[in-house]
């Protein structure tokens, strides 16, 4: 069985997830694993050069991933065709973790992601925890943790209300996590 825990960002899905991986759950960091693949597929290195050129992706890598950002999340079109190159990859990947997971024993596992609908692994969830926390808390994170202005952060958040109506609609069962302060994470934890 895998769960889904997503959140836009700023949300605190990540504090969620080292939660419980504290507590000994087996949790899949889309954003980190996500990395990992674009690094290493040579697909991904030479249509991230081809589309974008040297200020993006020189021939062979690295990826600048500030340039990258800010081409992405600043245009629907950009962040489209990005997803739709990274997502199959990570989704096979997903699928194979998730498998040498349950093949362990363990009885369920985690996959955290920001964009669970729109990457396609929602529908391999039984359940989606959904971290929540107002805008404004989720910027003041957001601008502690990076070097991002908060137009940018901004921009994120309203890229990704739309994956948050798309899980809600999708018929998957969902729990919200409060992560505003007001509520401990840690005791709506334990009532899952």
């Amino acid at each position: 069985m895998m769960i889904g825990i997503c959140g836009g960002i700023g949300s605190g899905k990540s504090v969620v997830s080292r939660i419980l991986r504290l507590r000994g759950e087996s949790v899949y960091d889309c954003d980190l694993e996500a990395k990992r693949i674009m690094d290493s597929s040579e697909e991904v290195l030479s249509a991230l050069h081809e589309r974008y050129g040297d200020d993006v992706c020189p021939a062979g890598g690295p990826i600048c991933r500030q340039e990258l950002a800010r081409r992405v999340f600043g245009s629907d079109s950009e962040r489209l065709w990005l997803n739709t190159l990274v997502h199959g990859l990570v989704r096979r990947d997903v699928a194979q973790w998730s498998e040498a997971r349950l093949a362990e024993g363990r009885s369920r596992c985690f996959v955290e992601s920001a964009i669970l609908a729109a990457s396609g692994l929602a529908a391999m969830c039984v359940e989606i925890w959904m971290v929540m926390a107002p805008d404004e808390i989720r910027i003041e994170r957001v601008k502690m943790r990076d070097d991002i202005p908060e137009e940018a952060i901004r921009s994120r958040i309203r890229s990704q209300e739309e994956e948050e109506r798309a899980l809600m609609a999708s018929g998957i069962p969902v729990r919200v996590i409060d992560n505003s302060g007001r509520v401990p994470v840690l005791e709506q934890l334990n009532n899952f």
